[in-house]
């Protein structure tokens, strides 16, 4: 186990429009306001887009596409690539379909088709994402 200790910095309200991308929209700002880490949690809605399943055996995202959905939760971290130094919006989302199903996984892409409400906690010192030869994923790496 990896741990560190974390303070809570600043609180962000982020409201997205029709036609804006989730994912592209949060990394803009989190590069804008240079944050360096934190959380999220959000709902909103969305006109389309993809989820990813990670498949352990093939090491790849398997992408689920999806159209006109409740983005009934979002949440997920913010940290920087260790190797490039860009930010990393690492984001999971629970979507409802009309007749009720839901579906979730990892937001590969997704457009606003009403609105996305979406809160980003803030938090210090900032954490970065380091790949891991075993799986090729670029995990978290917490260090105090």
């Amino acid at each position: 186990m990896k741990t560190m200790e974390m303070e809570q910095q600043k609180v962000h309200l982020i409201r997205l429009e029709k036609g804006e991308e989730l994912l592209t929209s949060i990394l803009e700002y989190v590069k804008e306001k240079n944050i360096l880490a934190g959380y999220l949690t959000g709902i909103g809605a969305l006109g389309k887009g993809k989820i990813g399943y990670f498949d352990i055996k093939s090491k790849k995202y398997l992408h689920i596409p999806f159209k006109e959905v409740e983005l009934l939760a979002c949440t997920g971290n913010i940290a920087k690539n260790k190797d490039t130094q860009e930010p990393v919006a690492h984001i999971h989302i629970l979507i409802g379909e009309k007749d009720g199903k839901s579906l979730g996984g990892h937001l590969v892409e997704g457009i606003v088709s009403v609105t996305a409400e979406i809160y980003l906690v803030e938090t210090k010192p900032g954490v970065s994402r380091i790949k891991d030869e075993e799986n090729g994923l670029y995990l978290l790496n917490p260090k105090n």
